[in-house]
């Protein structure tokens, strides 16, 4: 598989999410620990993207361990979060991606996720060899193979897709972070949970210009 985030970055002892001491000179640099993404729609609040694909071990890493704690300084700061998943790796990605951008902003959308991480991080059974394997997937997390064929090409849904994709013109690897649709975090270049969170506020605090 192509694209996955560095191993290294999980090797690193877990730390507590705190708000990083700021200093008046930014220890952070553009094209070393972030890329300014050109082309996106910024975001007009504060709000962090996590890019993350199911098939991605790093990403289930991510999913069931530091995000949690990331999610809650996120919105202790009042910053938004979300996510968007990537399609360029896996059988049936695109197929992933439709049943989470279907269950996006309900309830069902944990259960969904959730069921496809399992397959293929936990039941170990790898990809999903025909529409039947996958369906059945699906209905264990409440999504049956009706309701997904009624939405999928649904305005919302396809709005959501599209949105997507965008994003994955710009990603090179997952899990990945993307700040006001804006800024890129290279995860490569921190050394800590503290300095992600340190560069979330200094990136997250930088007037943005719609594009």
């Amino acid at each position: 598989m192509k694209k996955f985030f560095s191993a290294l970055f999980f090797l690193l002892p877990m730390m507590a999410f705190a708000q990083a001491a700021q200093s008046s000179a930014s220890p952070f640099q553009e094209g070393t620990h972030y890329t300014t993404i050109e082309g996106l729609q910024a975001s007009s609040q504060p709000a962090v993207t996590e890019l993350f694909s199911v098939y991605c071990g790093g990403c289930y890493s991510w999913e069931y361990g530091p995000l949690n704690e990331l999610k809650t300084w996120l919105s202790s700061q009042n910053i938004g979060f979300s996510q968007a998943h990537m399609d360029f790796m896996g059988g049936y990605a695109k197929q992933a991606s439709t049943a989470l951008a279907i269950t996006q902003n309900t309830p069902q959308f944990a259960a969904v996720k959730k069921e496809l991480f399992n397959r293929i991080h936990v039941e170990r059974k790898g990809d999903w060899t025909n529409d039947a394997e996958f369906f059945q997937s699906m209905e264990k997390a409440g999504l049956s193979e009706a309701d997904f064929n009624a939405k999928k090409n649904s305005l919302p849904v396809g709005m959501t897709l599209m949105q997507w994709n965008r994003y994955g013109e710009f990603v090179h690897s997952v899990p990945s972070f993307m700040v006001n649709n804006r800024y890129l975090i290279n995860m490569g270049s921190l050394k800590s949970y503290d300095e992600l969170n340190g560069l979330i506020t200094y990136l997250s605090s930088l007037p943005v210009n719609s594009q």
